[in-house]
Formats: C-alpha cells, structure tokens, sequence
C-alpha cells in the first residue's frame, strides 16, 4: 500500500495528513487514544487499549486504511476506514460495498479546527477511489460534536439508533435457572447461526467469519433449556 501525503492549510496552521505507519507512528496513536475518552456519558468515559496494535479493529477487514494527521511534527488526529460487502435489500443482487469509518480521533489541544472533518473528508476519497457505494459511522446520538460534524456538516443521515450499555462485569453474578445451559460455540458455529438468523439483515457483513475470528473477539455464546 503505497502512503498517502496531503497537506491541508487551516486558520495559518499547516496540517499533513498520511497514511499510518506502524514503525514511526504506532506510540503516537497509543498515546491520543489514552487522552481521547469515548462516550458523551455524566458518569462513565472509556478509553481504548489498542493493545500495542492500533490497527486492530480493522486488520482483519478485506480492505482497510489508516489516516493520521500531523501539526509541526505532533501527531493530532487519526482515523481508520474498512471497506466491506453486505446485505442491503436493494436489487439487483442485494448486496452493496460499504466503507465503515471508526475511530476518529482528535487531539483535545487541537479541536474546532477542521482537523476531523479533514480527516472524515480524505477517508472518503479512498472510499471513491475503491467504489463504494456507502459510508457508514456509528456514534452515540448524545455526542453533540459528532453529531453536528457528521449530520450538520458532512451530510450524514440517520440509519439506526443503536444503544451503547456497559456494565462492569466482575460487579455481581446474575442467577441462572438450573434447568438453562449456557454454551460457547466455536467459530464455524457462530458463523452458521449469524448467517442463518441474521444473513438477511441490512449491513450484516459477508466477512462475518473473519469478525469471529479476530483477536478482539471474546466469542459467542448460546443459551438453551437442558434436554433440547
């Protein structure tokens, strides 16, 4: 993949956006992703542990790509695109290439300067250049800058409004009936039980077996009456 170099003049401020590169790059990511929270929550921000592989949510995509952005040698911005096929009831063939944009990150010193719509608009550029036909980015309707970036100034519309819920895990252990088994399946089980309950729905990825496989996920569990 060969990198991709644009510089971007902003209020007298030159900005350079690149591809990511892992060797010179990866502590930078690191180091913004510990100082951008996630979740526009009162009483409760995440932060992300890319686990020393910040391309980790999209490695396994059949086509992916890494933005970052850099202010007098600092890096203040980053973004990652996958490029995926999925259902849409939409003839002919019902299926369409959607890019998923995620994780866009700003530095905090360094927002209201056009840094992330910059970096929302080259990502899209590469989707264009790999004919998708679809962007899709998923964000908590709360987030009042997210929200204003991608529905008042990049003409994003509303597709769904997911729910975002955590729970700390290790808090309490809920009671479960003796009579209900509770099962990990393995990979190709999982994969047959998505694409048999859920192949039909919109955006559900034709990858749904390498989403299974990656490092990231913990696995899928089904719960059933004993005896059936």
């Amino acid at each position: 993949k060969k990198p991709i170099f644009l510089v971007v003049k902003m209020a007298f401020e030159e900005i350079r956006i690149r591809s990511y590169e892992g060797r010179i790059d990866r502590a930078g990511v690191e180091d913004l992703e510990r100082r951008c929270e996630v979740g526009p929550s009162q009483h409760l921000f995440l932060f992300t542990d890319t686990m020393g592989d910040p391309i980790c949510r999209i490695r396994y995509s059949p086509i992916y790509n890494m933005l970052v952005a850099e202010l007098d040698n600092e890096l203040v911005g980053v973004i990652q695109g996958s490029i995926k096929l999925v259902t849409i009831h939409k003839p002919p063939n019902d299926l369409a290439r959607v890019g998923y944009i995620l994780g866009l990150r700003v530095s905090p010193l360094h927002r209201r300067k056009g840094i992330g719509s910059s970096l929302v608009h080259h990502l899209e550029q590469w989707f264009i250049s790999n004919q998708i036909d679809y962007a899709y980015m998923a964000t908590e309707k709360d987030n009042e800058a997210s929200v204003k970036l991608f529905v008042d100034k990049l003409g994003f519309v509303k597709f769904r409004t997911p729910a975002i819920l955590v729970h700390p895990v290790n808090n309490r252990q809920l009671p479960v009936s003796s009579n209900i088994e509770i099962v990990k399946l393995n990979t190709e089980q999982a994969e047959f039980l998505y694409r048999k309950f859920m192949g039909t729905t919109d955006f559900f990825p034709r990858d749904i077996d390498k989403v299974l496989k990656n490092k990231l996920s913990l696995g899928t569990w089904v719960a059933y009456r004993r005896g059936e």
